[in-house]
């Protein structure tokens, strides 16, 4: 029922009711329908007060979400696009090109940051030259960095050039200091000296790299530090290799000091092709009677003597004493040691009296001939 409605039948109600009723008692009526009155109409008027509240909370509609606009186009990437467009690229070429600036742009602000010019004046320009790449003035960029890099070039090779000075001094001091440490028989303190020349000459000089290199190696062996001096001995050869070629006679040296080393540790199969390799090439460019071949010829034999293969060992003993023959005098070290090897393998194959016959000729060689003279 509404409230107009509601209102009107309560107030025929009371017009009826107060017709027969006392004047007291009409009055207190009165009062107490006064206040049912108030308390009907405040509760019809807090409904009604409450709805329009859940309607608008209901139906109302949602705000608009503005979409956020896109960020500006960075200034050098419009400055590039306008570039191509006088140039008269075509639409998807230019996409394509602006696409590989807008990623390239991205290295060269990188590299401007790290750019820090060693002498503090210029750095004036090399934020010029940052603030031209960011609003797009290109020419202005390149301005500023062609001058900056011919100035700093200019620095840079002056001061290179002194530094590998100083550094050629310091390492040639350091080798002939360890060169003097191994005649003092300190091989210890000359591997230092030797490892210090090694980090100290520039990369230009290969070759004297590869022979500080063999120096350190001969020194870390003698001192103890196989690790140390087989790391030097393949350095060395590796150099070697790269700037002479491989079938070199440095290079057969080199293959020579790395077997000798694995040889000394025992580890034989390292040993053995490195040593037939080091005699073929000497074979090749020294000659086969040289006595450099007849040394290779010396330490495969010995080689395979250690390993118990005296059948192996024995023409190789025998082809190098003949060499040693044709070269040195009688009585020469060389010779004599050769005897003794080759008269140590033949009595190990049961020829006693062959062996006798070349150690008997081990003790009693002549004097050597230019000795005697």
């Amino acid at each position: 029922m509404e409230l107009k409605d509601a209102g009107q039948a309560l107030m025929e109600a009371l017009r009826q009711f107060f017709a027969v009723m006392p004047t007291w008692m009409m009055v207190t009526g009165v009062a107490v329908v006064a206040i049912g009155v108030g308390v009907i109409v405040g509760f019809a008027l807090s409904r009604r007060g409450r709805a329009p509240a859940t309607k608008t909370q209901d139906s109302s509609p949602p705000i608009p979400v503005r979409k956020a606009l896109p960020p500006p186009e960075n200034p050098a990437v419009v400055a590039y696009r306008e570039f191509l467009e006088a140039r008269e690229v075509s639409a998807n070429e230019l996409d394509t090109k602006v696409r590989e600036f807008a990623s390239a742009l991205k290295d060269m602000r990188q590299n401007l940051r790290d750019l820090m010019p060693g002498d503090p004046e210029r750095d004036g320009d090399a934020e010029a030259a940052r603030e031209a790449l960011e609003a797009g003035k290109f020419e202005d960029a390149v301005k500023y960095l062609v001058v900056l890099g011919e100035s700093e070039g200019q620095d840079g090779v002056h001061a290179r050039d002194a530094a590998a000075k100083h550094l050629m001094a310091a390492a040639l001091a350091k080798s002939v200091a360890g060169d003097l440490m191994m005649a003092q028989m300190d091989p210890k303190a000359a591997a230092r000296q030797f490892a210090e020349a090694v980090e100290l000459l520039p990369d230009a000089h290969e070759e004297l790299l590869a022979e500080v290199l063999n120096k350190h190696g001969t020194a870390a062996y003698q001192a103890g530090e196989p690790v140390a001096a087989i790391q030097s001995f393949e350095h060395s050869l590796d150099l070697l290799q790269r700037r002479l070629g491989k079938n070199h006679p440095d290079v057969a040296a080199a293959l020579n000091n790395l077997a000798l080393l694995y040889y000394s540790r025992g580890d034989y199969g390292r040993a053995e092709p490195l040593y037939q390799r080091s005699l073929k090439i000497d074979e090749q460019t020294l000659g086969e009677d040289h006595p450099g071949v007849a040394t290779d010829l010396n330490n495969l034999a010995l080689l395979y003597k250690k390993q118990g293969n005296l059948e192996a060992a024995e023409p190789l003993l025998k082809r190098a004493l003949e060499i040693k023959e044709k070269n040195f005098d009688p009585g020469h070290p060389s010779l004599v040691t050769g005897l003794r090897n080759y008269a140590s393998v033949l009595k190990g194959l049961g020829r006693e009296e062959e062996a006798e016959t070349y150690a008997r000729r081990a003790t009693t060689l002549p004097p050597a001939r230019r000795a005697a003279e």
